[in-house]
């Protein structure tokens, strides 16, 4: 009572609440409404402290105004009171008695209260003793917990039910699980059996390192070369620690600097015929090797080495080379002869006679020497022809394994498997390829020339329109001067003209303006022709490298080749007595000339 002194309350024009403030003088500061709904709205909107109101109505109000901000204090305010009655039109006494008749049984049995309590609601809050409220919560707690167990049980034996089922569904599905895995291991294994039988099947070396440099993989031909009795005696070691120790003078090969070294750590392709690997009976031998690195996921995870014992050619080469010498000095020494009797010869007539004589005698040996030297190209010729024979015959195996296992046993590979088989092709078909370019090296060498009258327009017309497939003719601008005829070979002057053409347009094929242009001019009783691209072109320090077997001065992940065709090009100018030289700048292109008798 005391708190509502000097708030500000609002109260419903005529209702009693007005009448009890302004007697009872609780606070000068009394608002108006209409209706309890406004007073209620207005309070709710906080512009008044209070509104006094019967608290069934106010309770009712607040309900159906669903206004949740406005708290219903729980107290009484003195001398402020307003009853309901029930009343009857005057007069009318049977009603009256029926009504007070009702009244007394409904209150007599408590249908009164909970008529009130329906339509009014609670007036105030009843106080409950502790015992009513342990039982209340005992008569709720009880049956609500009994219903709760039973639910439980019916969860657990629902829930033991699907885990039982589940475990079930799991037990079959780890069962199939393990019938795939068995069937995949099973197929690994035999496809591990057939690329170990193929890698067996070959008669080079063949082993793999990881990137610590351990052996990974070892044929059988690599464990007979080196003399080992099993695998387990190589695998998991450090393979140069083994083989490739000591360099052929005998002093230590550290593995830093070893080339296959570099293959296994930089991604750089190996091929040297220079060194040695030991056996494990202390023994060493001369091998020529291919290293390759093993990329997976664009990263060098190993090395794949092939070789093969190369002593009996390397001795062969060694004894050819010493009859080479002795023939030579033998040559040196009989033309220093020969001079010195040719100055005796102007001092005396008689010394001359003598010179004649001996000069026949030297002519003859000279042309046994000549035979020997003759015999001896031949033997070379036949050694070389010999040894790419017996190249080619396993890298025909190979290939031929390869294309079965690509064939047949597909499905039994994986991405991996197949990119292995695909590389062994790849690599062996590079290596058919430099085969083939060093007996046609050795051909053009060795073949006589036969002398005619060639068109060479129509060659060069006839190469490019062979050479270039559709879209480089789209892409290039190719330009053909005027060229003079020339006396040479047709065959071997169409192998120089295919070698310069197809390198023009190799070399210009990242290049932003693609031109060949191809033309002659004559000086000095020769007729120079060249052509010219504007290509990746090369460093002109290196030209004096360029026209060597073997010689690239590009990557072959740039531009592929076997760097023979050059050398072929140099021997056949040569061999009609003419020279060939070049001239380029990087990535400027270049110009080839090469010079032909003005017969």
């Amino acid at each position: 009572m005391e708190d509502l002194h000097g708030k500000e309350i609002v109260v419903m024009k005529g209702d009693n609440a007005e009448e009890f403030i302004r007697r009872e003088n609780i606070t000068d500061k009394i608002y108006t409404t209409n209706t309890f709904e406004e007073a209620f709205t207005r309070l709710a909107e906080g512009y008044y402290d209070a509104i006094i109101v019967q608290k069934i109505t106010g309770i009712q109000l607040l309900k159906q105004m669903k206004i949740k901000t406005i708290k219903p204090l729980d107290f009484r305010l003195p001398r402020f009171r307003q009853d309901y009655c029930f009343a009857v039109q005057k007069g009318n006494e049977p009603l009256l008695s029926r009504l007070n008749e009702g009244l007394s049984i409904v209150i007599a049995n408590d249908t009164f209260e909970e008529i009130r309590l329906k339509w009014f609601g609670p007036s105030e809050t009843k106080q409950v003793s502790t015992g009513q409220i342990i039982k209340i919560i005992l008569i709720i707690l009880l049956p609500v917990s009994i219903v709760l167990i039973l639910l439980w049980i019916i969860f657990l034996r629902r829930e033991v039910k699907r885990r039982t089922n589940s475990l079930q569904q799991e037990i079959w599905e780890h069962k199939q699980t393990l019938n795939a895995l068995h069937i995949h291991q099973s197929q690994l294994k035999e496809s591990e059996a057939r690329i170990r039988l193929l890698l067996n099947s070959t008669a080079e070396g063949i082993y793999g390192i990881d990137q610590d440099g351990n052996c990974s993989l070892i044929n059988k031909s690599a464990l007979q070369i080196l003399g080992f009795e099993n695998r387990n005696q190589v695998v998991g070691k450090n393979i140069h620690n083994l083989i490739h120790h000591t360099r052929a003078d005998g002093s230590p090969y550290p593995a830093e600097s070893c080339n296959i070294f570099k293959t296994f750590k930089n991604g750089e392709k190996i091929h040297n015929s220079d060194e040695v690997f030991w056996r494990t009976d202390g023994t060493s031998f001369s091998t020529e090797y291919f290293s390759y690195p093993i990329i997976e996921d664009e990263k060098v995870t190993g090395a794949v080495v092939a070789f093969w014992d190369i002593s009996e050619r390397k001795k062969g080469e060694m004894e050819l080379l010493k009859l080479k010498n002795e023939l030579e000095a033998k040559v040196a020494l009989r033309t220093k002869e020969l001079q010195e009797k040719v100055v005796k010869l102007d001092k005396s007539q008689k010394a001359m006679l003598f010179m004649v004589e001996d000069l026949s005698n030297i002519t003859v040996e000279l042309k046994k020497e000549r035979k020997k030297l003759e015999f001896s190209n031949k033997e070379l010729e036949a050694f070389a022809y010999s040894v790419s024979h017996d190249l080619r015959a396993p890298l025909r195996a190979i290939n031929g394994y390869s294309n079965f296992l690509l064939e047949d046993y597909a499905k039994l590979l994986d991405d991996e498997g197949k990119r292995f088989i695909n590389t062994i092709r790849e690599n062996a078909t590079k290596m058919d390829q430099l085969i083939s370019d060093m007996l046609n090296l050795s051909r053009v060498s060795r073949a006589s020339l036969n002398l005619s009258e060639v068109n060479m327009a129509s060659i060069v017309k006839s190469i490019y329109n062979e050479t270039a497939n559709e879209k480089e003719k789209k892409q290039f601008e190719f330009c053909l001067n005027e060229i003079p005829d020339a006396v040479c070979d047709y065959s071997l002057i169409k192998q120089v003209w295919q070698n310069l053409i197809s390198n023009a347009l190799k070399y210009s094929s990242k290049s932003a303006e693609k031109k060949i242009e191809i033309g002659a001019e004559k000086s000095n009783n020769e007729v120079i022709y060249y052509i010219k691209d504007k290509g990746a072109g090369f460093d002109s320090k290196y030209e004096n490298k360029l026209f060597g077997v073997f010689q690239r001065l590009h990557k072959s992940s740039e531009f592929k080749g076997t760097g023979v065709g050059l050398a072929i090009v140099q021997r056949i100018v040569v061999r009609h007595e003419g020279r060939i030289w070049a001239e380029s700048e990087v990535d400027k292109g270049a110009v080839f000339f090469f010079s032909l008798p003005d017969k």
